[in-house]
This record gives structure tokens, C-alpha cells and sequence, in this order.
């Protein structure tokens, strides 16, 4: 029998059996997967003091930040084509023969997508890149139990081919030492009336305004909405730009990139989702009853033409 003990010093194992366990970045992503979606990675970072390896993984795995990125990204506006750039631009660094060990791409580009999410301001080739879809706060007036109803405009799209070109000549170009309201001015088509001649007018803060000039309607805001798409409104309308589709000819989309979702559902779900009825403020009654319009919260807490 050899006279060797097993639990003698020099032969034990010191070993911490979680860091046993998320040895690799492949096993810790199958474990972790279930749990990674918008919300989660404040929860995953608390999750890395348990564990060296896993600590080590948090901050330099690929594997681990493009699947955060894919489940962060893929319920926002323009994932797409987000996705797709990423990809391109992953192929680029990966050819680089010197780039810093230490930068992990898919982290880097998780915390600047986060970052340009922020962003209110549009930029001028950003506008001119967008189509948008076209709608009235104010529809067709209904009756409902002997009350006049405004119903919704949200509810029907009146043009999906909004465009603002920009046109850089002599014509459309803001002339030196002028002073202007706006910085930027360029075509609107698309518009529900199909007359031409509508001009649109920018400044840097993305206000914007369009109309016949000198008769324009009146001035917008060029807003970021929650899902990181834009948004235009004035008090007559509001547009939102339509996600744009993955592109046809790139290889590197991803499945889900190939399920097209209905975009008017997703697009202005949480406008439609806030209508209520609320009286018209100086609207005539009929029958004894005032007259309601079907109006998102956001709208009647910006605007005085509801009580």
C-alpha cells in the first residue's frame, strides 16, 4: 500500500468551484443566456463579484457583449440596420493588425448605441436618410351614445411616404449673413394634400416647420421617442420615421431580421394605447353633451385645446 496521503499539502487542489464552474466564455453565456434582455445587465455586473473567471468574461468576451447587444437592440427602432453595421464594422476591427487587446468591440459599441440613444438632435443627412409615416391627432367626428366623438387621426396612416430633401443649391441654400430662424432648408414630399411646392425649414435644435411659404404650418419639435426612433410633432400632426428594413443583399442579417413584424402595431403602440376621451374646450354641445376627441395623454398635456 503506498504510504503517499492524499490529503497531504502537496497533493490537494485548492479550488473554488464556482470559478471551476464559469470556466469559459461559452459555458457562462449558455448559463446566463435566459437572463440577458433589456433590463438585465446592472444584475449581470453584481453577478461578476461572485467569480474571477466570470469577472474576467464580463469585461472582455465578445461571445458575451454581441448577444447583450442582440437582446438590447433587437426591440428597438432600427435594429436592423444597427445590427448590420455592427457586423460590418466587427469584420473591420477583427482585420486590424495592431488594435488594443484590452478593447472589446461589442462592449464598446453596447455603451455607444446607449449613449447616441440620448441623442435629441437630428442631423441633417440623418433627416434626409428617414421616410416617415403621416398622421392627424384630430379624425372623423362619430357618434357615440347621442355623443360626438373626434375620433383618433392615430388610428390611419394618412401618407407613408413623407420625405424632407435636402437639395444643396443655390435655390434651397440659407444665404450667408442672412438672418434666419432656421439653418437648414430643403422639399417635403409625401404630404397628404400630393401638392407640390411644400418647403420644410431646420434649425440646430431641430425645430422644424413646412408648409406653401410664406404660409407655413405650424413649427414642430424633432423628438427621440423611448424605443430611440424620431418623432416630429406640431399641434396638427405628428410623423414618425418607419423603421428601416434589413438590406436585401447582406448576408449577415439575422433571422430575426427576416421576420418582418407589423410595423403600424409597433410603430405607434404607445400613442394608441394612451387615447382618451376628453372634452373639447370651447367645442359646442350636442345633445346636452360636449364634444370629445380620442387624444393620447401626451398630447392633451402639452397642448390647451382639451379641458
Amino acid at each position: 500500500m503506498s504510504d503517499i496521503n492524499p490529503t497531504s499539502e502537496q497533493h490537494q487542489v485548492v479550488c473554488d468551484p464556482i470559478d471551476f464552474t464559469f470556466t469559459t466564455p461559452d459555458l457562462i453565456l449558455n448559463i446566463i443566456r435566459p437572463l440577458i434582455d433589456a433590463q438585465s445587465l446592472p444584475a449581470l455586473l453584481s453577478l461578476s463579484t461572485i467569480s474571477t473567471n466570470f469577472l474576467e468574461i464580463i469585461r472582455t468576451s465578445e461571445t458575451f457583449w454581441k448577444e447583450l447587444c442582440r437582446q438590447r437592440w433587437k426591440e428597438k427602432w432600427g435594429f436592423h440596420r444597427r445590427w448590420e453595421e455592427a457586423l460590418k464594422h466587427y469584420d473591420v476591427f477583427n482585420k486590424q493588425e495592431r488594435r488594443d487587446a484590452k478593447v472589446t468591440f461589442w462592449r464598446q459599441r453596447y455603451f455607444e448605441e446607449e449613449q447616441d440613444a440620448t441623442r435629441q438632435s437630428i442631423s441633417l443627412r440623418e433627416l434626409n436618410s428617414l421616410t416617415f409615416d403621416f398622421r392627424f391627432w384630430i379624425g372623423q367626428p362619430t357618434v357615440v351614445d347621442e355623443r360626438i366623438v373626434v375620433k383618433s387621426g392615430l388610428l390611419q396612416s394618412a401618407s407613408r411616404d413623407v420625405r424632407f430633401r435636402w437639395i444643396d443649391d443655390e435655390e434651397h441654400r440659407v444665404e450667408e449673413g442672412r438672418e434666419e430662424w432656421f439653418s437648414y432648408r430643403g422639399v417635403f414630399t409625401g404630404h397628404p394634400c400630393r401638392e407640390p411646392g411644400i418647403e420644410w425649414f431646420m434649425n440646430e435644435s431641430s425645430i422644424i416647420q413646412w408648409g406653401f411659404s410664406p404660409n407655413l404650418w405650424p413649427k414642430g419639435e424633432i423628438r427621440r421617442t423611448e424605443n430611440w426612433g424620431w418623432e416630429i410633432r406640431n399641434p396638427n400632426v405628428v410623423m414618425r420615421a418607419i423603421d428601416p428594413l434589413p438590406s436585401l443583399d447582406d448576408n449577415n442579417t439575422t433571422n430575426e431580421g427576416n421576420d418582418l413584424i407589423n410595423v403600424d402595431e409597433s410603430l405607434w403602440k404607445d400613442l394608441v394605447d394612451s387615447l382618451e376621451n376628453v372634452p373639447m374646450r370651447n367645442a359646442p354641445e350636442v345633445n346636452g353633451f360636449p364634444v370629445h376627441a380620442e387624444l393620447p395623454r401626451s398630447f392633451f398635456l402639452d397642448h390647451p385645446l382639451i379641458e
